[in-house]
């Protein structure tokens, strides 16, 4: 059932030094540590403490109430859950207030946790045992921080993303409360609207103000998404010139090399930001995910392992780890692993019916298992309607890679599951928007060579169609050379097709009739097959990127 609607959620109205009025919410399954922090809560003059056991029980109290202060568990075996799908939860249902102050306590800190609370902006991470100094110390602190940054993400939660900005900007100038926190919620939220040049801006005003590397990165992640990987490779290896130890900075820097289609290099990018930190399930699966695309299928099958190994039933997993392991398993003749693959795929599907990702990669490989079994005519099926979707607009370069792949693997064993082989040239001509792409979806297909091939002629056909028309608007023929390029664009689907219409146009408006027209029709092939759906993501799209940070209601609204 949907939840039930809420009244409007409480603002920190009191001054965070204040904790007389306040109230909290212990959640824990150990009677003795709900008691302990109960004492320590009161003991710092909170006004009401309640207790809970279970994770369940701590869900109703916070639909019921409001609580100023959540202090939880991390671990309640008892449930089969954590704290952290707790937290998860109530920010997906819009349960927890950002005015509530969320404390997570734990027994160990490894990195895994420390990273999943980064993706659910938990407040605070405690690691018993503990002061009770330290825990008001860190209940203070959390809640400077949100009286002072409350009015941006009341902007965020009203969707007024505009007031934001300005706010954040007038923080900046000003030199406010929190003022470096706020620019970089400031340029996120541009960056996160595809503001390029307003967000590049405000991080470097931000690293002018306070030269920090994390400002630095957001130069180059906003080079990146702009389309001028140069530009931000420059930005990263002056970076890690001065910061050699910063793996965020080679996560970016791994992403650029791959759309230059510098792939070696960007493997080596990645197994560094791995090697500097061997437990982040993250990082793992990205080197994983590059190797298998690149052709690097046992390095990708040992890695991808690992990760799985270290994180399954953590919330920095991505299934596409299964998807590309069920895909070795079916190319080395293991039924067993696809399966068991196969199954995982299908309880997560169960939590999640509604995520069309999760539905593709449960019936792509859903198709491999049905012809491992011998029933062809289902595995044709499937296969068929995988390939009904290449022209969705949430049909995006990872979809087209995982296709190839499995495309190339049943045709190289004899599988006749491909009723029109004319499939892997519409993929080619949607996905091939350069040289370094067409030669990834080349990679992908590389079981099957013919495969191969089709894809990179695919690529040089694009480039004829695109180049042509570019070069006659520059000799005059703007509006003959916009109609071309917009049929091409609406018939292949090709981000580069689509971007190179909309420069023609905003170059050569003045000399195209009907140019407004011409707007309203290039704009929404733009929103619907623009370049970012072009690009390798390596990963969940809807995760925190590297070096960024959470936004809450905007990340809320992204999701599934």
């Amino acid at each position: 059932m949907p939840d039930a609607p809420r009244s409007p959620q409480p603002t920190v109205a009191r001054s965070p030094g204040d904790l007389r009025k306040a109230s909290a919410l212990v959640v824990d399954g150990n009677p003795t540590t709900r008691m302990t922090v109960a004492g320590q809560l009161r003991t710092m003059g909170m006004h009401s403490v309640s207790q809970v056991s279970r994770i369940a029980d701590a869900r109703r109290e916070l639909e019921r109430s409001h609580f100023d202060v959540v202090v939880c568990g991390d671990e309640f075996p008892k449930e089969g859950g954590t704290g952290q799908e707790l937290l998860d939860d109530l920010r997906r249902s819009g349960l927890l207030p950002y005015a509530t102050v969320f404390i997570m306590l734990t027994n160990e800190a490894t990195y895994l946790k420390v990273a999943e609370a980064a993706e659910s902006s938990v407040d605070s991470y405690i690691v018993r045992p503990y002061s009770a100094g330290s825990l008001n110390d860190r209940i203070e602190q959390a809640r400077i921080r949100k009286v002072a940054l409350q009015p941006l993400y009341q902007a965020l939660e009203a969707q007024r993303p505009e007031e934001a900005v300005a706010l954040a900007r007038q923080r900046l100038r000003d030199r406010g409360p929190q003022w470096l926190q706020a620019a970089r919620i400031g340029a996120e939220v541009l960056l996160r609207l595809e503001r390029f040049e307003e967000a590049e801006a405000l991080f470097q005003a931000i690293g002018q103000a306070d030269p920090k590397p994390w400002a630095r990165l957001g130069v180059a992640r906003t080079q990146l998404d702009a389309g001028a990987p140069h530009r931000a490779m420059d930005t990263l290896l002056a970076l890690l010139e001065d910061e050699p130890d910063y793996p965020e900075a080679y996560d970016v820097l791994g992403r650029a090399q791959l759309e230059l289609g510098q792939f070696q290099a960007a493997l080596a990018t990645l197994e560094k930001a791995v090697q500097l930190t061997p437990m982040a399930i993250g990082r793992l699966q990205r080197l994983g995910m590059l190797a298998y695309f690149c052709g690097n299928r046992d390095q990708a099958v040992e890695v991808l392992e690992r990760s799985t190994y270290l994180g399954l039933d953590s919330k920095m997993f991505d299934s596409e780890c299964l998807v590309l392991l069920a895909l070795s398993a079916f190319a080395r003749n293991q039924p067993a692993q696809l399966e068991r693959h196969l199954a995982e795929l299908r309880k997560r599907l169960r939590a999640n019916p509604a995520d069309l990702r999760l539905q593709r990669f449960t019936d792509l490989i859903a198709a491999l298992s049905f012809e491992q079994q011998g029933h062809r005519e289902k595995a044709t099926n499937l296969i068929a309607i995988a390939c009904t979707q290449i022209g969705e607009p949430h049909f995006d370069m990872e979809a087209a890679l995982n296709l190839l792949c499995a495309l190339a693997e049943l045709t190289h064993r004899g599988a006749d599951v491909l009723k029109d082989d004319k499939v892997i040239d519409r993929i080619g001509r949607r996905f091939a928007t350069s040289k370094a792409m067409g030669e990834l979806l080349a990679n992908a297909a590389s079981a099957h060579e013919p495969f191969a091939e089709r894809l990179r002629r695919s690529q040089d056909e694009m480039v004829w169609l695109i180049e042509r028309p570019v070069k006659a608007a520059g000799n005059g023929e703007a509006a003959t050379a916009l109609e071309e390029l917009v049929r091409t664009a609406e018939g292949t689907l090709n981000a580069r097709a689509v971007e190179s219409a909309w420069l023609v146009l905003q170059r050569y408006a003045a000399e195209i009739p009907e140019a407004e027209r011409w707007q309203e029709r290039v704009e929404r092939l733009r929103e619907a097959y623009g370049t970012a759906r072009n690009k390798p993501a390596l990963g969940d799209r809807r995760l925190r990127p590297s070096g960024g940070v959470n936004l809450g209601p905007m990340d809320r609204a992204a999701a599934p």
